[in-house]
């Protein structure tokens, strides 16, 4: 059986992920399920077409010796110039920051625990910041059609952030972002 487009996404970013060395260490480098659980959340809520180019711009960058990966934690460091200036890059990352704060206002027990903040200083720990560098490694088609998926959203009145941490938290074994909050919050002393 053939792998998914979504499977071979995650192959290859693992790959890359597991090669990557930046000034402070994700957890989650040293354990391929859960980057593949986060990871796959964020996906989910893609289009196939978006997924297919996506895989395309991994396939021609490892092609070229190229670590996208690498290149994202290096920008987030503060350690290479930006890879591109294309402007849709600040029109989606001021579109997603203003869901990362109705998600904070909604699930803060489950926003602390599995988000990037939105209100931390300017590296790679900031949401907007973590965004903008991982838009610079995407192809143009990749960005634009990200681009359209955010702008479908919207218009459907979603929210796309709520949406990958529904994915995530199904993973996780909660019914729905509810349950997940209210069980997090406990555990935390909130409620």
């Amino acid at each position: 059986m053939s792998k998914t487009v979504l499977d071979q996404i995650l192959d290859l970013e693992w790959e890359m992920f597991s090669q990557v060395k930046s000034r402070s260490p994700v957890k989650c480098q040293r354990s391929p399920d859960a980057f593949r659980s986060i990871r796959g959340s964020l996906f989910a809520t893609w289009t196939l077409a978006m997924l297919t180019s996506y895989l395309g711009d991994l396939v021609a960058a490892r092609e070229l010796g190229r670590n996208l990966l690498t290149e994202k934690y290096a920008r987030m460091d503060g350690l290479i110039e930006p890879l591109t200036t294309n402007p849709l890059i600040e029109v989606v990352v001021d579109l997603e920051t203003e869901w990362q704060r109705d998600l904070n206002q909604r699930y803060p027990a489950l926003y602390q625990l599995c988000c990037r903040h939105t209100d931390l200083p300017g590296n790679g720990s900031d949401f907007a910041v973590y965004l903008h560098c991982e838009l610079e490694t995407y192809g143009v088609d990749t960005l634009d059609l990200y681009y359209g998926n955010i702008k479908s959203a919207m218009a459907d009145g979603r929210n796309l952030a709520t949406e990958a941490l529904r994915h995530l938290a199904r993973a996780a074994g909660y019914s729905d972002l509810d349950q997940a909050e209210a069980v997090l919050a406990q555990k935390m002393g909130r409620r």
